[in-house]
Order: C-alpha cells, then sequence, then structure tokens
C-alpha cells in the first residue's frame, strides 16, 4: 500500500502537516504508535470521575497564531476560549496574593508596563530592573529572531547580566520561563524565553492573551483533523509503530512496520521527538547532532474536591512552592456544582518524576494548604498522579544550534516536531508550525521533481 505522504505521529505536528497535504489534494496516511491521536498532547476520559483528564496541561497564548488557524480548518476554534487579556493571578505560602493584569487596551507593549507597575509584590526598584530586558525584547521582535549568544547562557544568566534583580525574577520572569520553556531557569537557555517574551508582549496586545481548551486535548483536535483528512482520501491509522525505513537508491521509500509490514510512500514525515527518532534505523544522511537534544519532565496531578478553594480565576500561579499552577478545571469546562476539579503542574520536573504518586499527592497538599487557606477545610474526594518523563525538549544551553529546520532531512525524509528549529520554544505553536513548514517542503520537492521530469 502506498501513498503521496506518510506522516509518523499523530501529534500537534503531524495532523498540522497531514491536514495542510490533504488541503492541497495529497494521499495522505498518518500512523500512531499509540492506541489514540494527541502524541504528547492529549487527553482520556477517567474512570472514576467521567471527566476528561489532559497528560499535562496546556495553556495557549494569543501569539499562537498558526495554531489559531489550523484549529480554524479543522472547525475546532469555537473550544478554544480565550480571556480577554492577560490577567494571572498569584498565591503564595501564607496566603498572601498579587495579580498580573496585562489590558489589551493599551497595546503592546504598554499593557506589560502596566501590568508589572500594579503588581504588589515588586517594589519600583525591583520594576526598574526589566529597563534593561525592555531593550533587549525589543531588539528580538524587531529583528524577528533571538541573537545566537543567547543559547549559550541560561535564563539565569541573561537576566542577572540584564540587571533584573531576585525577587524580580523570583515573582515575574521565573513563573513565565517555567510556564513557556517547562525547565528550571537555571538550566534552560536564554533563547526560548527571548523569542516567547517577545512574541507575546512585543508583536501586539492580542498575544499575550491567555487560551484554554473547554474540553480534554483529544477532543480539542484530533477528531476534526481526522475528519479534514479521512473526508479527503486519507487515512489515520493508530496502534501501528515504525521499526524502521526502506531505503533504495540512497533515498527513503517508506517504512516497515514492527509486524515487518511495508509502507510505501513518495515521501516519509517524521514527526517523532528525537530520542524516538534517532532509535530508529536511519540513513546516513539524517544523522546529526541533533541526536544530543535531551528532554524535560512534566508531573501533573489531578485533584477533586468536594467544595471550592478557587473562585472565578481559570489558572492561578504558585510562588516559592514545588506546584507552579494550579488550573480551575471546573471554570474552563464550564461545570457548575459543589465541588471542584483542579489540576496542578509541576514544569521541568526532574527532582519530582521519581517520586511515588502519594509522595507527590503530599505535596500538592502541603502546597495547596500554605497558599490557598480554603484548602484546609476541602477533601480530596478523588485524585491522579501524571508522569510525562519526557514531556518536552530541554532547552539548555547550546541546544538551539542542535534543532534541525523542519524540512527535509535527507532524501525523501521530512522532520517536523515542536523540538525542530522554528524560532520558537519547543511549544504547541512550534509544533504546528513546524508541521506547516514540512508539508509545504514536501510540496516544494514534489514540485521541483515534476519540473525535473518534465525537462
Amino acid at each position: 500500500m502506498g501513498s503521496d505522504a506518510l506522516i509518523l505521529g499523530g501529534g500537534f505536528a503531524g495532523l498540522s502537516c497531514a491536514v495542510d497535504l490533504a488541503a492541497a489534494g495529497l494521499k495522505v496516511r498518518v500512523l500512531e504508535k499509540k492506541p489514540h491521536l494527541g502524541g504528547r498532547a492529549y487527553s482520556y476520559k477517567d474512570p472514576a470521575t467521567g471527566d476528561a483528564v489532559d497528560n499535562g496541561q496546556h495553556l495557549f497564548m494569543g501569539c499562537y497564531r498558526k495554531t489559531r488557524a489550523f484549529l480554524a480548518r479543522i472547525g475546532c476554534s469555537p473550544l478554544l476560549r480565550f480571556e480577554p487579556g492577560a490577567r494571572v493571578d498569584y498565591a503564595e505560602p501564607g496566603g498572601a496574593r498579587d495579580l498580573l493584569n496585562c489590558p489589551p487596551f493599551l497595546g503592546a507593549p504598554l499593557n506589560l508596563a502596566w501590568g508589572v507597575a500594579r503588581l504588589r509584590g515588586l517594589s519600583w526598584g525591583d520594576k526598574w530592573g526589566l529597563v534593561r530586558l525592555d531593550r533587549a525584547l525589543r531588539r528580538v521582535a524587531r529583528e524577528g529572531a533571538a541573537p545566537p549568544e543567547l543559547d549559550r547562557v541560561t535564563v539565569r544568566q541573561w537576566l542577572d547580566s540584564l540587571g533584573a534583580g531576585a525577587r524580580l525574577q523570583r515573582r515575574l520572569l521565573d513563573p513565565i520561563a517555567l510556564g513557556v520553556l517547562n525547565d528550571d531557569p537555571g538550566i534552560a537557555a536564554a533563547t526560548g524565553l527571548a523569542q516567547a517574551m517577545a512574541d507575546m508582549f512585543y508583536r501586539g496586545a492580542q498575544g499575550s492573551r491567555l487560551g484554554l481548551s473547554t474540553g480534554g486535548l483529544s477532543e480539542l483536535y484530533t477528531g476534526g483533523a481526522r475528519k479534514f483528512i479521512e473526508e479527503r482520501g486519507g487515512q489515520v491509522i493508530e496502534s501501528r509503530r515504525a521499526a524502521g525505513f526502506i531505503k533504495e537508491n540512497g533515498r527513503v521509500d517508506g517504512i516497515v512496520l514492527e509486524d515487518g509490514t511495508q509502507v510505501r510512500a513518495q515521501a516519509v514525515v517524521s514527526t517523532l521527538p528525537p530520542w524516538d527518532l534517532r532509535r530508529l534505523d536511519l540513513p546516513a544522511a539524517a544523522r546529526g547532532p541533533w541526536e544530543k537534544l535531551g528532554a524535560a519532565p512534566i508531573v501533573s496531578v489531578c485533584l477533586w474536591l468536594d467544595r471550592p478553594v478557587l473562585d472565578r480565576e481559570p489558572l492561578i500561579g504558585l510562588l516559592g512552592t514545588d506546584i507552579h499552577w494550579v488550573f480551575n478545571k471546573s471554570r474552563i469546562f464550564g461545570r457548575r456544582g459543589d465541588g471542584q476539579y483542579l489540576s496542578l503542574v509541576i514544569s521541568g520536573a526532574r527532582r519530582h518524576v521519581a517520586l511515588s504518586p502519594a509522595e507527590i499527592l503530599e505535596i500538592a497538599r502541603r502546597d495547596l494548604a500554605a497558599c490557598l487557606p480554603r484548602f484546609k477545610d476541602a477533601k480530596i474526594t478523588a485524585w491522579k498522579v501524571i508522569k510525562e518523563p519526557f514531556a518536552t525538549l530541554s532547552p539548555c544551553p547550546g541546544s538551539e544550534a542542535l534543532r534541525p529546520t523542519p524540512g527535509e532531512l535527507s532524501p525523501g525524509l521530512f522532520v517536523a516536531g515542536d523540538w525542530t528549529r522554528t524560532g520558537l520554544p519547543a511549544t504547541i505553536e512550534s509544533a504546528v508550525a513546524s508541521g506547516q513548514a514540512a508539508a509545504a517542503a514536501v510540496l516544494a520537492a514534489r514540485g521541483n521533481a515534476k519540473i525535473a521530469s518534465e525537462d
């Protein structure tokens, strides 16, 4: 069985690539190794509560322009709800609260300046430490790329060099870095933070709006993408794992499945993460420095409570705790009732991924009790710990230079994924951007082949 294009992986990168190719009239086949679509961003129905559980809570941004266009193309835009602006509540041990509120009517980056000016937990001396960072981010926004030297220093080193004080970093910049990079600011390179902040706060006020899926992640995009592909004659096949590539005359001509079945295709697009792709029998031309890229873990805790401990906040950041973010899934899902469903996130969870679920639950209890006074009176009626040891690319110094450009890696083999070099950190937007770039490269290669044959 053959096809015009074979896509390995059914996450955001693979499905966005397949949708673009199907829209261009190609016969597309998507193969996903898991028994469900979604790659590293999926959800499932919890059997005990009946609620949708994400394998890791994801926050969307207004600056996710390619993601929003992809969702619109497959008819799923209504499932993603954006807040009017960037508003994030914070709580810390002892119950003190703070609020970053960046109203969109002020325009960018004045909306950020307004939000920072009104933060109660920072002195004016702390806030003055943003001046040089502002200049650096304006340069990134103006030039469209972060300077190469940021790939050689950590977020902490970069912010220190710009005069950002410890309190400013701890209360404002570290939460942003953890959210977009999924790694500790002392480990992650500065490149991704510069890319993300320039996009969020310096390219239009709408870029910093917060978006949340009103259902599980899989519901948001996998069904719509499958329908789009299949309506155009394509196939989406689950529970099929690639074992190697068919290589003929120096070119990839398809894949071999674990059961020995050969699947032919004029172009193969791998959206597998680097730690999975490098295990395959790759052509020599496809090998490269990208094989050194590593992963960063995320740990999530789902809690079902017998009473609310948050009010109208869709999410809240915790300062000075192991838990970084608390998402109010009851509000996000529009669910009414006496109880409350929360999703807690530990980003860059290197110290936590080896702990037992019971130990992680106790950390969650401690942090919520310290920061949310009403939690002490609540009873946990159900809970679940989800570990993703290979959640995202670890953006350590030097990693940006190792990321390959999405497109043709070797003759007949194309690569995409959030981990490829898209000018963004390894986010959902990077995944979609890479999928679309790979699709464009496949179409360009077909056009070039057609021209060559005509000549």
